[in-house]
């Protein structure tokens, strides 16, 4: 297939490139003004054909021209993280350019039409499993609220019939491909380098390997087969789980303090209010103490199912990661 992708030159993006690109998809990438990075372009273009278009995901005309020769899109373009600095750019890509992008390829009529949402969407849902019916949550962040703008705007089209295929990652991890790192294993760094993490009683979180991720979507290129919604959430770690793992890839012994679930939501609440005011690392916030003190799990049979897939372990990814 004639594959559209909008961000497709970040973290998870350039995963699902690659895989579209090794499965046989030509792929039309849409790369913002001034991108640089010909190792990564290097690379795609060894395993495929690909197109590069250069525009803004915000400008119908340039998303026009990048959805013209397409049979499919997946738009994976966002502004991932909890700095408010940048809430109104991500108003402006995560939520508006997003559904301007998914009426325009309804109207193109592409098919499948992927929207790359995230389990923070559907958080915290109403019990104790998120699963592809859990509603559409308020948003405990910026970035969730306009997640979850987007995907009530997906879930409108789906209503109406139109293909759109919407998919939920939960914290994504695994080596980069040529990319800077993923938003999670930029939060692990701090860890990592400082020497010292907490130990959480309870807590936990759903991780996926990025590689999982772009398997997804790929198995999703297939016409006809109409609205769906995917749950990627993965397997449950729990705190310490996770930084054995880094303790594993890094070589690194991480001393652990014991800590209650509340003072590790405070400590996020103060990397919120750290990041509007300083260049600080946008792996750690309130949300991401909520979601692992919650340590909510994620059903996943129907995507393993339908998909015909098998998770990889987040555990080894980390180690992998930090190596």
């Amino acid at each position: 297939m004639k594959v559209a992708v909008t961000g497709g030159t970040g973290y998870l993006g350039a995963h699902l490139v690659r895989g579209l690109l090794a499965a046989g998809h030509s792929v039309s990438l849409l790369a913002e003004p001034g991108w640089d990075n010909p190792d990564l372009l290097r690379r795609f273009s060894d395993l495929g054909s690909v197109t590069v278009h250069r525009g803004d995901v915000r400008e119908p005309t340039q998303v026009a021209a990048l959805l013209a020769d397409s049979e499919a899109v997946v738009n994976a373009a966002g502004v991932v993280g909890t700095d408010d600095r940048r809430e109104k750019l991500m108003w402006e890509i995560n939520a508006h350019a997003a559904e301007a992008i998914l009426q325009q390829a309804c109207a193109r009529g592409l098919d499948p039409i992927v929207l790359v949402s995230s389990y923070s969407a559907l958080f915290p849902p109403p019990g104790p499993v998120i699963t592809p019916d859990s509603p559409t949550a308020q948003g405990k962040s910026a970035y969730a609220r306009t997640k979850s703008y987007a995907e009530r705007a997906a879930r409108r089209m789906q209503q109406d019939g139109a293909p759109v295929v919407v998919t939920y990652p939960s914290s994504v991890v695994g080596p980069s491909f040529w990319t800077s790192p993923g938003v999670t294993e930029q939060g692990w760094a701090a860890i990592v380098n400082g020497g010292v993490a907490p130990r959480v009683r309870n807590a936990g979180m759903m991780m996926i390997d990025v590689r999982d991720v772009a398997d997804v979507h790929c198995a999703l290129m297939r016409p006809g087969q109409g609205p769906k919604r995917y749950l990627c959430g993965g397997t449950f770690l729990s705190f310490d789980e996770m930084i054995s793992a880094l303790e594993a890839g890094s070589g690194r012994k991480i001393k652990r303090i014991p800590m209650s679930p509340r003072v590790f939501r405070t400590l996020g609440r103060i990397a919120d209010l750290a990041g509007s005011v300083l260049p600080v690392s946008s792996g750690f916030s309130h949300e991401a103490a909520q979601l692992i003190t919650a340590a909510i799990p994620t059903d996943d049979r129907q995507t393993l199912a339908e998909l015909g897939l098998t998770w990889r372990s987040p555990r080894e990814a980390i180690i992998a990661t930090f190596a």
